[in-house]
């Protein structure tokens, strides 16, 4: 009585305990799955970036400042304002609104001391898809953006004595582009930074500020 009490004992261990594991392996399957569900970026959600950073410095040499002299650029801070709206799990369709200065010193090269130019204002207003990376991560959302549109150039002549230095046509407004590789980080649920860096005509090169989602 006592051997068949005893195994009658272990077999009713034995059946428990595969109970409770095959339970445990049903959990842990559920985690895995849930967890594989997360993500930083959702369809349907809609996403808001403000920030600034470091503009492409705009190349003259082949411009017609560059006809009758030599010229110096110094640009200014950029800043940027996008809006993001989740079509897919994985595409945003958005637009990009940024604004920034650069100032051209011209000097003749048949007269040095002739030294004049143009402080330009750049407004660019573009659509912005971007492919968004899900790495399972319900903080970090990595992307790819392809902004594309209109730069908007306003330029104003500086020393202008008499209207005869200004013989060179200013830079006019034209195409807009990029391609720039960024993430969002998720200090909470909905409140973040962004990064972001790339190449671009008439665009940012590396923005950073407050990003935010709903």
């Amino acid at each position: 009585m006592k051997l068949k009490s005893l195994l009658l004992l272990l077999l009713c261990a034995f059946f428990v305990a595969g109970d409770l594991g095959a339970e445990e392996l049903k959990k842990r399957r559920k985690k895995k799955k849930k967890r594989g569900k997360v993500v930083a970026f959702k369809a349907g959600q809609i996403g808001v970036g403000v920030g600034g950073g470091f503009a492409v410095k705009q190349n003259y040499s082949k411009t017609d400042y560059s006809i009758y002299g030599t010229n110096e650029t110094k640009g200014g801070f950029p800043f940027s304002i996008r809006a993001e709206y989740g079509a897919t799990d994985f595409l945003g369709i958005g637009l990009w609104i940024g604004m920034y200065k650069d100032k051209v010193t011209i000097t003749d090269i048949t007269a040095p001391n002739n030294i004049y130019g143009y402080d330009h204002k750049f407004t660019q207003i573009c659509l912005r898809p971007a492919f968004h990376v899900p790495l399972g991560m319900a903080k970090l959302d990595p992307y790819v953006a392809i902004p594309f549109g209109l730069n908007k150039v306003k330029a104003t002549p500086f020393n202008n004595e008499g209207g005869f230095n200004y013989v060179q046509e200013p830079l006019k407004s034209g195409f807009a582009w990029a391609i720039h590789g960024g993430a969002n980080l998720y200090f909470t649920d909905n409140i973040g930074a962004f990064v972001e860096g790339g190449y671009g005509q008439g665009l940012p090169m590396v923005s950073f500020g407050l990003a935010v989602k709903f």
